[in-house]
């Protein structure tokens, strides 16, 4: 029997206004949240760039760079290859077990959304992923650099009126 496609309802890239974009990321309230990304990263099946970062406490998250943001983005791509090459050529038998060290903090904007993932056996494991509106970068100087955008949502839709009511 053959396997049947799902349908990609996704609109067009080019009917997706920034307003439409962010309805569909941010839903919840903006929260500012400070993030050590690590150079663990890949993109997903929409070419977002995904981070894989740690909170202050110690938590393991993932930073969505989504949409139009993504393009903002590539600067922290190349600092944290940067990191990562410095800390391989500074530190003699470098194993890659020691990549949760190499930190790179990110002041962030954005809202939480939970994931689960299903292992071998039907367990379900809940992670938790930050995506970014907005960032600051930190220069080797400590001058904070600002990148992304804030959120546009679309207006809230007005009653209907019938028959002059």
């Amino acid at each position: 029997m053959a396997a049947i496609a799902m349908p990609d309802l996704r609109r067009p890239a080019h009917l997706i206004t920034p307003a439409y974009e962010d309805n569909g990321l941010f839903r919840s309230p903006v929260r500012r949240i400070t993030v050590g990304l690590v150079p663990q990263a890949h993109r997903n099946n929409r070419q977002d760039l995904v981070v894989r970062g740690f909170l202050p406490d110690g938590a393991v998250i993932e930073v969505v760079f989504a949409g139009r943001r993504n393009r903002h983005a590539l600067g922290i791509e190349q600092r944290l290859r940067a990191l990562l090459f410095h800390a391989r050529a500074k530190t003699p038998g470098w194993r890659a077990e020691g990549v949760d060290t190499v930190q790179l903090p990110l002041r962030v904007e954005g809202v939480w959304r939970s994931r689960f993932t299903r292992d071998a056996w039907g367990c379900e494991t809940r992670h938790h992923q930050l995506i970014a509106a907005r960032w600051a970068l930190f220069d080797d100087a400590g001058v904070a650099h600002l990148f992304g955008e804030a959120p546009v949502h679309l207006a809230a839709p007005r009653p209907v009126q019938i028959d002059g009511q």
